[in-house]
């Protein structure tokens, strides 16, 4: 489950190489540079394809409402929708229900902190409410070539990740890509939504644009723009290859 939050949700962060004045295109790649290693994001009408630095890529089908975890190396790919969503959501309610089970049998001294390890030895059970919200700083910045507005992102009120967010406009992408762009996150947002994973990514769907440059407040590590192109991009660009076989998401605490 986390491989979609670490890649469908923080893969997703770069920049562009000035098209400001070039006329929005259906099809569009971004090419990223950071630490970890180069990666592209391809985007249409419809479709969205992550490659990162290893050989894993992910695919979300906007006709499907899935996003696909696919793995070249055994061939396999997962497939997360809706009803993998509630499996998950049930697992982790059952998971959380046993916890509190166990915990209610230890002395009332020792219930809060074992109630706290418990649920963070698996990830996505703590349910404490974390607040996440956008500190619109005014400042604006350029990567690139590209303009953009530097957005702090504060976590239980305290600053988190740093983005330059660049309007769809600025990227040269067209609007029907950037409305696939917008639904694969609203999907999201709405499959995660009772997992405990739902505050783990970032809040796109406010951001209205991309991100260009990210910067990680804890780790210093910043990843940004190396490249964009509007090539026409093959439809088996955004198609499983055949002889892939579907396997099971791992559940939480399995």
């Amino acid at each position: 489950m986390s491989r979609y939050l670490t890649r469908a949700g923080t893969l997703l962060l770069a920049g562009l190489l000035g098209v400001a004045a070039t006329a929005a295109q259906a099809d569009t790649t971004l090419t990223y540079q950071g630490a970890s290693g180069e990666f592209t994001v391809d985007m249409k009408p419809g479709a969205v394809r992550i490659d990162d630095a290893t050989r894993q890529w992910q695919l979300y089908e906007e006709s499907s409402e899935a996003i696909f975890s696919i793995d070249p190396s055994d061939r396999s790919y997962t497939r997360l929708d809706r009803n993998t969503a509630s499996a998950i959501r049930e697992r982790v309610d059952t998971l959380r229900a046993q916890i509190e089970s166990r915990v209610q049998q230890l002395p009332e001294g020792q219930q809060a902190t074992a109630r706290a390890a418990m649920l963070q030895s698996v990830p996505g059970l703590d349910t404490s409410a974390q607040k996440v919200g956008l500190d619109r700083t005014g400042r604006e910045d350029s990567v690139a070539g590209v303009s953009c507005e530097v957005v702090q992102v504060v976590r239980d009120g305290k600053p988190a990740e740093t983005l330059c967010i660049a309007s769809p406009d600025a990227l040269g992408m067209s609007k029907q890509t950037f409305a696939s762009v917008k639904s694969m996150f609203s999907l999201m947002q709405t499959m995660l939504a009772g997992t405990g994973f739902e505050t783990a990514g970032l809040p796109y769907l406010s951001l209205s644009g991309m991100p260009v440059r990210f910067t990680d407040t804890n780790s210093g590590e910043r990843r940004q723009l190396s490249d964009v192109a509007h090539d026409s991009l093959p439809e088996k660009r955004f198609t499983i290859p055949d002889g892939y076989i579907e396997t099971a998401i791992t559940q939480p605490g399995g």
